[in-house]
């Protein structure tokens, strides 16, 4: 399982690339990698990214809440990634109330 610190370390060389530096760590699509699957995976269920969002700016909101976050390095990172998206682009309650919906209905039928 993959640490807060472990995806600091990432976001570091990341970071390293992005501004011409040279990189260490042959492993820096790492970073934007697993940021863009949690992203992919938990979007429009956990948060809402606006139309038009691209990796990049997922991956910078990601990292500057890490750094600003030293605290929580040592908890398992997807949690983190969730959490700092939750707060960039929050999930709106209109679809909220459609999921509510979709849940009702889900629960209301019976398999046999």
């Amino acid at each position: 399982m993959i640490s807060g610190y472990d995806l600091v370390a990432l976001w570091r060389e990341y970071r390293k690339l992005d501004s011409g530096q040279v990189t260490v760590d042959i492993n820096i699509g790492d970073y934007r990698g697993y940021v863009a699957g949690v992203c992919d995976v938990c979007n429009c269920w956990l948060f809402t990214t606006p139309e038009g969002t691209t990796q990049g700016q997922v991956c910078e909101v990601v990292g500057k809440w890490l750094e600003l976050h030293p605290q929580r390095w040592h908890e398992p990172a997807m949690p983190l990634v969730i959490q700092a998206l939750q707060g960039a682009f929050p999930y709106y309650q209109k679809k909220r109330r459609r999921m509510r919906l979709i849940f009702l209905l889900v629960d209301k039928l019976k398999f046999p």
